[in-house]
C-alpha cells in the first residue's frame, strides 16, 4: 500500500492525542483507501522489576529469572489493558468521523526508556508502512514553553523519509 495512505497516529490519554486524532479524523474522513494505525506507547517497566540481585545456585537464579519475567509480562499485560480506553475513544472519534474501523489498527508498543519514545514511534512508522506520522502537543507559553522538549521535534529530526504532523 502506498505509504502517503498510512498514517501512524502515536496516542494517550492527554487532551493534545485527542485533539490529533480528531485532526486526522477531520482530514481523512470518508476518503478510502487510507489506514490509521493507532499507537500507545507503554510507560517503562518499573525499575525494581528489571533488576535482581542473583543468586548462588544456578536453579535457584532460573527460578528467580522466571518469576521476574512473569512479573514483567503482568506489569506489561496490565499497562495494556489500561491503554484500551485511550485506543477505543481514538478509534470512536475516527469512526464518528467516517473511517472505517477496518481501516483502524492498534498496537501498545512498550517502552525501553522515556527517552527512546520518538525512536520507537519512527520503527514503528517504518515497520508498518506509514508515511505520515502524527502526534499532539499541548502549547505552554512564555520561559516553559521555551525550555520543554517534546516528542514531536525528536520525529521531526529523526523522521527522514516521513511527513511529520505536530498538533496543537
Amino acid at each position: 500500500m502506498d505509504p502517503s495512505k498510512r498514517i501512524l497516529v502515536a496516542v494517550d490519554d492527554s487532551e493534545a492525542s485527542t485533539r490529533a486524532v480528531s485532526y486526522v479524523a477531520k482530514i481523512i474522513g470518508r476518503r478510502s483507501g487510507v489506514r490509521v494505525r493507532l499507537m500507545h506507547v507503554l510507560p517503562s517497566v518499573p525499575p525494581a522489576l528489571l533488576e535482581f540481585a542473583g543468586a548462588d545456585k544456578p536453579a535457584q537464579e532460573e527460578r528467580l529469572e522466571a518469576a521476574q519475567h512473569a512479573a514483567q509480562t503482568r506489569w506489561l499485560d496490565q499497562a495494556a489493558q489500561a491503554a484500551q480506553p485511550v485506543l477505543s475513544r481514538a478509534k470512536w472519534i475516527l469512526r464518528k468521523a467516517g473511517v472505517p474501523l477496518s481501516a483502524v489498527e492498534t498496537e501498545c508498543c512498550p517502552s525501553i526508556s522515556g527517552e527512546r519514545v520518538a525512536r520507537e514511534i519512527l520503527e514503528a512508522a517504518h515497520a508498518s508502512g506509514c508515511g505520515t506520522v502524527v502526534v499532539g502537543r499541548a502549547s505552554h507559553a512564555g520561559l516553559t514553553g521555551l525550555f520543554q522538549h517534546h516528542v514531536g521535534d525528536a520525529l521531526i529530526k529523526g523522521g527522514h523519509g516521513l511527513t511529520v504532523w505536530i498538533v496543537e
